[in-house]
């Protein structure tokens, strides 16, 4: 594990990088510069020439390193002119030597206008690969720390432009604490297959795989990804190489549209786990096309038209797979209680006894909303026939944009879902039976009442408060009456 130090070092080389950018252009535009580099960093360091090539990141997909593409070639040319040519050439020839990388540097220029005239884009770029250079950032060294270094790297430059970009940062954005209590609640394990239907930046299935590969001392994960957003998609493919993740297949498209993830006969792919934090109530789902959907994902019922939620845990449970199947995803409370179509969903998950747990977390846990969004957690197989309420939230660290889940927290989250258990006030062990007498609503406030702790009631202070104010009534009352009676309204 890395120690602090070195944990500073790169994340300080990484804001450095991100610095050089600072007037030219907005964090979701630079993050995408930043990570191509990080990525050529990479490949240069872990690489062994080979024929004027380099095979680099053992596994299932390794990569190549083209000689022109080396980083340390760009730094020693970096004061000539061009630079920014090099680099966009240097990219193309990453994706030409790696059918994997295709189309992971659409829309990265390093030439572009946007960087301003010809001597600042020079100076900008200068900047850039002096930061990537930087000794903290040398993933070469042939060890494992070195692996963690890329993907510490590259995990810091995500979290610090999500929180810079706001809304638009973290719609694409989970929160590492998320992702690893998600993690925690499906146990993957080695060689598993986990999917997610719109995967963002990827970080689910990374810390799927990362807590699989942690449990056994083995590998990881085959990891199974969509997301409709390109840029995004190809931050994904980025995020995967640099944490090592070679076993895995992300596809760019509309997964409610058009889900890529197929089998062999066309049907929908099945999955040991699915993990996901899809969209909040995405109002442009696809409604038109559910009632002929192919894939007989809304059999339970069609979402309403205006909110997505459901579509998306529809799709999710379908591809379960039929013994092993677990899921587990981020949703807005709404989702639990909403009536409608989303009610007769909910009826059917309960009577099939697929829900599993429904986890409430506290407020602030992402950058672009502060609403408050619950764990929805269903298991094809099932220990019994009840459903597990736990309230989490009110145990949390405060931050100022956003509050975190320490490790403390996670655990106690674990061990009450472990054990199954009521545990008053937080946790309720509830029979389908109660469920459906509140018309199958799954709001854990509903199940569960957690007690706030009350401050004791001073009655003297209460009082002395109480005279204090019927006198500041009674002078305002005394100074309005004078008022009015100056103006003639007595």
């Amino acid at each position: 594990m890395l120690d602090p130090a070195r944990q500073e070092a790169i994340r300080s080389a990484v804001l450095q990088a991100c610095d050089a950018f600072r007037g030219m252009c907005g964090p979701m535009e630079y993050r995408d510069l930043v990570l191509a580099m990080l990525l050529v960093r990479f490949l240069s360091d872990v690489a062994s020439p080979h024929g004027g090539q380099a095979a680099a990141v053992p596994g299932d997909a390794p990569y190549c390193a083209p000689d022109e593409s080396r980083f340390g070639r760009l730094v020693a040319a970096r004061d000539s002119a061009g630079l920014g040519e090099r680099i966009d050439a240097a990219l193309a020839a990453i994706e030409r030597a790696n059918p994997g990388l295709r189309g992971v540097f659409q829309g990265i220029s390093f030439n572009s206008t946007v960087l301003g005239n010809v001597e600042q884009k020079e100076r900008v770029l200068g900047r850039l690969l002096d930061a990537i250079d930087a000794s903290a950032l040398n993933f070469g060294e042939g060890d494992s720390l070195a692996k963690e270094g890329a993907a510490f790297a590259c995990d810091s430059l995500i979290r610090h432009t999500a929180e810079l970009g706001g809304r638009w940062g973290g719609e694409f954005y989970t929160p590492p604490e998320v992702s690893q209590l998600l993690a925690r609640l499906m146990e993957p394990t080695s060689g598993e297959a986990i999917g997610d239907p719109c995967c963002g930046t990827g970080s689910l299935l990374i810390a799927c795989s990362q807590f699989a590969r942690a449990r056994s001392g083995e590998d990881g994960c085959a990891l199974f990804g969509q997301e409709k957003n390109g840029s995004t998609w190809a931050l994904a493919k980025m995020n995967m190489v640099l944490h090592g993740e070679t076993h895995h297949q992300l596809e760019w498209g509309d997964t409610l549209r058009d889900p890529k993830l197929l089998d062999t006969a066309g049907g929908l792919r099945r999955f040991d786990v699915v993990v996901s934090s899809p969209p909040f109530s995405l109002r442009d789902w696809g409604h038109e096309l559910a009632e002929r959907d192919v894939y007989q994902r809304y059999r339970r019922g069609v979402p309403p038209r205006m909110a997505g939620d459901y579509a998306f845990l529809s799709h999710m449970v379908e591809t379960l797979a039929p013994g092993t199947g677990r899921m587990a995803a981020v949703v807005t409370l709404g989702v639990l209680f909403r009536t409608g179509a989303e009610r007769e969903i909910r009826e059917h998950l309960v009577r099939e006894n697929l829900i599993d747990a429904v986890i409430a977390l506290p407020t602030k846990m992402f950058a672009h909303t502060a609403i408050p969004v619950a764990i929805l957690v269903l298991r094809k197989r099932k220990a019994d026939d009840g459903v597990m309420f736990i309230d989490a939230s009110h145990t949390y660290q405060h931050g100022k944009t956003q509050n975190v889940l320490r490790e403390s927290d996670l655990s106690t989250i674990e061990d009450i879902y472990r054990r199954r258990q009521d545990v008053a006030p937080y946790a309720r062990l509830v029979a389908p039976a109660e469920i459906a007498a509140n018309d199958f609503n799954l709001s854990v406030a509903r199940y569960v009442a957690a007690v706030a702790d009350e401050e004791p009631v001073d009655l003297d202070a209460l009082r002395a408060e109480r005279i204090q104010l019927k006198s500041e009534l009674a002078r305002l009352e005394a100074k309005l009456s004078g008022l009015l009676e100056e103006a003639g309204h007595a």
